[in-house]
């Protein structure tokens, strides 16, 4: 290479390399730090996304936004951090869309029992005009949705017996979410559902005080109630996402740059999280075999009595939701089913 052609080659790299650096300055990125609370341990799924959306923030503000998890309940259950991030004093969290519920009661459309057959049909109704206008709803909350997450299907482990009928469920004491929709459906069932925070609920079958419990199957496996349970039946009752929101106290304060940056952070944590936790799901049932539980699945005969005997569960909070909006959910995962 000539001389001449050294020098070109050296200014245009150079010149790249300023443009870059001035795109970089003239973002509007101030140093700042953030808490990020989050119910469940480091290495769930949910822990996992988190530490991926640190790690992008990072990468994408070169170091200037801090963010800081906090994992296993450490700064409240979901509820309470919520209420500390409408109230300004954590940053981020993530809270189930069941726990979300009692701030956008709209959200209680994915607690409705037996609604989802496949992470598909899911994928399809929170990814479409339904879960981006459910996120808005966040902002007369004090809260703002950025993404959803999720922990995928949930199923049912007791100290009892196998759950392989209606019946079987009949006075079994559940722990269950702090969701009347799951009250009740649990009370359709025939158990006597207790609606007991997350972070009670090892001690609470620990001691017997209760019989069971309802959770997706990497939250039982990261929670260790393997340790302490029997029997864990693949029921798939409800599908649960998990809303990742904002203090809108400290959004505000945020330039739009910044602003972008958290929202672009949490959709590419979103495809990070269902591509790592539908991985880890593969093997997870065989891990909790292997550490002394009894499984068993449902078969579709009996799980048609059971989503008959919560048809009524779901008439009762169609009207509460709103019809037009369980009627919109229905209709796209028809779709999606029509599909296949």
């Amino acid at each position: 290479m000539s001389f001449k052609m050294k020098t070109v080659a050296t200014y245009t790299a150079a010149a790249l390399l300023a443009g870059l650096s001035y795109q970089v300055a003239a973002a509007d990125v101030q140093e700042r730090r953030m808490k990020f609370s989050y119910p469940v341990s480091q290495t769930n799924p949910i822990g996992l996304a988190t530490k991926k959306f640190i790690e992008i923030v990072d990468k994408n503000t070169d170091g200037k936004f801090k963010v800081t998890g906090y994992a296993d309940a450490q700064l409240g259950n979901e509820i309470q951090a919520m209420s500390s991030a409408q109230g300004g004093t954590i940053e981020l969290t993530v809270v189930s869309t069941a726990g979300a519920a009692n701030n956008v009661k709209e959200l209680g459309v994915f607690d409705l029992p037996f609604l989802f057959q496949t992470v598909e049909e899911a994928d399809a109704v929170i990814d479409g005009p339904v879960g981006s206008g459910l996120l808005e709803k966040f902002e007369d909350k004090n809260l703002v949705g950025l993404c959803y997450w999720d922990y995928g299907f949930r199923q049912v482990t007791n100290s009892k017996h196998p759950i392989k009928t209606l019946e079987d469920f009949q006075g079994l004491k559940l722990r269950a979410l702090q969701n009347s929709i799951y009250l009740d459906t649990f009370k359709a069932l025939g158990a006597n559902p207790l609606p007991l925070p997350y972070p009670e609920t090892y001690t609470a079958l620990e001691t017997k005080a209760i019989d069971g419990q309802e959770s997706a199957y990497l939250v039982t496996q990261s929670s260790g109630y393997q340790e302490i349970q029997k029997y864990l039946t693949e029921t798939q009752h409800v599908y649960l996402p998990a809303v990742v929101m904002a203090s809108k106290r400290f959004w505000d304060r945020l330039s739009s740059d910044e602003q972008t940056i958290l929202r672009e952070a949490c959709t590419e944590s979103q495809a990070y999280h269902r591509q790592v936790s539908r991985e880890m799901e593969k093997d997870v049932v065989q891990e909790l075999i292997a550490s002394g539980l009894e499984f068993n699945t449902i078969t579709p005969e009996e799980r048609a009595r059971m989503v008959a005997a919560t048809e009524a569960v779901t008439e009762k909070y169609k009207a509460e939701l709103g019809a037009e909006l369980v009627d919109q959910v229905f209709a796209e995962i028809q779709q999606v089913r029509a599909k296949q």
